[in-house]
């Protein structure tokens, strides 16, 4: 069999012109398909970090009703404070988690000197731990001030989304008043001064968001309870893995565990569109490829029609002559796909080295930067499946050819 395969080497150097031919179409096929892959991972590998580190974490504990009922009353569903601060130390104990906070979320009214006033969505937060929460996302960055501190001397802070401070011709170091319905049924009102103006990176979510410390959103709506615990883990990619442990670990409480992708449930959305788009993409140019690669080898088949009968008459069996052939097509691919996977890897380190900005996606008011990555899991896919590729465009016109009787061959013009 290694003969047959140093002949086929042999005849792919020969014809040197249609095989580079047909290896720089395998390479440009191979490359294509590294690069477009690359980018649909950056998309979910970009996504991921958006939704997670913008503010979601890794995974939410919330009350079970939560999941499929509505709260008729002002957290009805709440975690009560011992449950909560029980949870966190738990959760915070446990080697894969990074750090667990509460939230307190709520609606409301907010005015400045009582002359102009707008509704907004505000969340109760622990500062310190959403501060690192948000590390490394420029969605929720300060455009004026910053986070607010020492909540535990002067819990009476907040930052205000960019358009909603606009909308109050709001400053940093401004006072407003929150208006908002209390767990009894009451309205109870709190000043608090702005300390910082961020951009949430989404345009509907910059006309109302307000942020304010834990303590300030309980004693607003008088309670101690939280909305929600959010979790953060050491690795963001761990979520999968690390959920059942997680879930073990409130079982038997009135908590469940969601995570990330099912809060968000068009991640999943965006996955079935992306992969289709590109299962499809990928058919269509594995078949331009295909097809362009059998063109080659079905005419450096039909030139050796008569070196094809001589070697049939000299008693050569049709399986080694097939096995040439598809060794030849097997090179082919190889080299092809080796040298596409490096041009697919040097491409992806040149765009992503670019620095080209991206505009917002729909939805969002933040560019971002493109980037390719691609991925070895990939690589090896796309080796094996165009030396496959190679070896079926050419068996096909081999196996046309043998066909032929002997004498045809040898009559072959």
């Amino acid at each position: 069999m290694s003969q047959w395969f140093k002949i086929a080497w042999r005849n792919v150097a020969r014809n040197r012109r249609r095989s580079m031919v047909a290896i720089w179409t395998v390479a440009i096929v191979s490359s294509s398909i590294i690069v477009a892959h690359g980018y649909i991972n950056f998309t979910f590998w970009g996504l991921t970090r958006v939704i997670v580190q913008g503010g979601t974490g890794n995974m939410q504990l919330v009350d079970k009703r939560m999941v499929n009922d509505f709260e008729t009353e002002l957290l009805a569903f709440g975690l009560d404070s011992k449950t909560a601060n029980e949870t966190v130390a738990k959760l915070e104990a446990t080697q894969p988690v990074r750090r667990a906070m509460q939230r307190l979320l709520f609606t409301g009214i907010v005015s400045k000197d009582d002359s102009i006033s707008t509704v907004f969505r505000a969340t109760g937060i622990e500062s310190k731990k959403e501060k690192r929460l948000q590390q490394g996302n420029a969605a929720g960055a300060f455009v004026k001030g910053a986070m607010f501190k020492d909540t535990d001397k002067n819990p009476y802070q907040a930052v205000l989304a960019i358009d909603l401070a606009k909308k109050l011709s709001i400053d940093v170091g401004d006072e407003v008043v929150l208006l908002a319905n209390t767990v009894e049924g009451g309205i109870n009102a709190i000043d608090a001064t702005v300390s910082g103006i961020y951009d949430t990176g989404i345009p509907i979510t910059n006309q109302l968001d307000i942020k304010v410390p834990l303590a300030l959103a309980q004693q607003l709506l008088l309670t101690d309870k939280v909305s929600n615990i959010v979790v953060q883990l050491r690795d963001i990619e761990a979520t999968k893995s690390i959920f059942l442990q997680i879930k073990a670990l409130v079982k038997g409480t009135k908590m469940t565990v969601q995570p990330w992708y099912d809060i968000k449930p068009y991640f999943k959305a965006v996955e079935i569109i992306y992969y289709s788009i590109f299962t499809v993409m990928g058919v269509i140019i594995m078949t331009v490829a295909l097809l362009s690669v059998a063109n080659v080898m079905g005419t450096t088949v039909n030139e050796r029609v008569p070196e094809i009968g001589t070697l049939r008459a000299f008693g050569i069996e049709k399986w080694q002559l097939r096995l040439n052939f598809v060794f030849e097509g097997l090179i082919i691919g190889f080299i092809g796909a080796v040298l596409g996977i490096i041009l697919g890897f040097v491409l992806a380190f040149t765009i992503s080295q670019a620095g080209i900005m991206m505009p917002p996606p729909p939805g969002r008011s933040t560019e971002f930067p493109l980037l390719i990555l691609p991925t070895m899991g990939m690589a090896i896919w796309v080796l094996l499946a165009m030396s496959l590729l190679g070896v079926a465009a050419s068996y096909l016109p081999i196996n046309k050819i043998l066909k032929k009787k002997v004498i045809e061959q040898l009559s072959h013009t």
